[in-house]
């Protein structure tokens, strides 16, 4: 048997967002470095988008039970169906282990090391914990399954300062706890973005891509553009992120119907729905916005902005600041409201050469960054280990 460390990765997301992103890059890293990994993911038929993302970047997986947390009006599925999902999960987990024979885990958010716990606490593999959101400590429950995270992890890998800090703050201890920033997204088989025709030179087109939910800032963003439209017939808005039929798009399809119903909204803004060739999109438009209201860990998609050579327009959340400087590589708004980012917009809109300068600088600030040596730092994680 190899000597390279063999990684099994509890990587239970339905559907590919940020998080599930950032823990790919990390894994493929792995991988390319001489690590073998194999990805556990759900087992339910509707879990088509992570097995497809997966196979897209040459991982390996298996499906096996997750639970899943308690939802509205689903009480009945939430007490009956756990239960046996549980049971489940940790049989596989240890048919697996025992034909796997792993020397890590690689875990990445608490839901699913819960969902693995008994095993967990019986596999001798060393647990490496990436951490790309705040530690899960709301009650008294999350409190303990995070307490037994604290002891079983051996390294917590945090995608930015800001998370390092709240990892102190949870009680991991400093020795534990290394920063290593998120990679871009490399480039696989994706459907082509489809860019629309610049009906003139002068058009300058802004980029949101991400989750349509209120922390988000989307319809701080969709109010402040308006704002902006009326003055700049030039100025365009494309938002990339998914609104489907499910209730839980509620939200998302109402600020959709409230903006097309606007006539400037509608002439000079364009929802995209879900846009698998990010790279794509950035490389067609001029600057990216990620206006978070919550405490953004680390947005993987200003990383590809920064790829792309695009500045980026941020609220000052987070993580986010420690990776975008004011006036250098991007903008920074002064309060988390529509006025301030309608200023930011004006900026870039009256002074299209900063558009150019900024991303210059942009591209230039990954190397500082670490992202040339994002491989490297995370083979360093998993091989001082061993």
């Amino acid at each position: 048997m190899s000597n390279e460390p063999r990684i099994l990765a509890l990587f239970g997301g339905a559907i590919v967002f940020g998080q599930e992103r950032g823990n790919m890059e990390a894994l493929c890293a792995l991988q390319d470095q001489g690590c073998e990994v194999l990805c556990l993911i759900r087992d339910e038929a509707f879990s088509k988008q992570v097995p497809s993302a997966l196979d897209s970047v040459g991982l390996k997986w298996k499906r096996v039970a997750y639970i899943e947390q308690r939802m509205p009006g689903r009480l009945l599925w939430f007490l009956f169906r756990n239960p046996y999902a549980f049971v489940r999960a940790n049989w596989q987990f240890l048919r697996i282990t025992r034909e796997f024979c792993p020397t890590h885990i690689h875990a990445f958010n608490a839901l699913y090391v819960l969902n693995f716990l008994p095993t967990l606490a019986l596999c001798d593999a060393l647990l490496i914990y990436r951490a790309g959101d705040k530690p899960q400590r709301h009650n008294w429950f999350w409190k303990l399954i995070w307490s037994f995270i604290l002891r079983r992890t051996h390294r917590f890998v945090a995608n930015s300062c800001y998370i390092a800090e709240e990892l102190l703050k949870s009680g991991a201890s400093k020795e534990k706890i290394c920063l290593i920033y998120s990679a871009p997204a490399r480039r696989r088989q994706v459907t082509k973005f489809q860019a629309p025709k610049r009906l003139a030179c002068n058009e300058v087109f802004f980029a949101y891509i991400g989750q349509i939910s209120s922390e988000k800032g989307i319809d701080i963003l969709i109010d402040a553009f308006r704002r902006v439209a009326v003055c700049y017939p030039n100025a365009r808005l494309l938002v990339a992120g998914r609104i489907s039929d499910w209730s839980g798009d509620s939200w998302a399809r109402a600020v959709r119907t409230q903006a097309l119903a606007d006539t400037i909204c509608r002439d000079q803004m364009s929802f995209l729905g879900y846009v698998d060739d990010i790279m794509g999109l950035l490389e067609f438009c001029d600057v990216h916005v990620c206006p978070s209201v919550w405490d953004e860990p680390l947005a993987n998609v200003v990383m590809e902005a920064k790829v792309a050579g695009r500045p980026s327009i941020i609220f000052r959340s987070g993580g986010l600041p420690e990776v975008v400087i004011h006036g250098t590589d991007g903008y920074h708004c002064a309060e988390k409201n529509v006025e301030s980012l309608a200023s930011a917009l004006r900026a870039y809109l009256d002074d299209t050469d900063m558009i150019k300068r900024h991303g210059i600088a942009a591209h230039a600030s990954l190397s500082q960054l670490g992202v040339y040596k994002f491989p490297q730092a995370w083979r360093a994680v998993f091989g001082d280990s061993l």
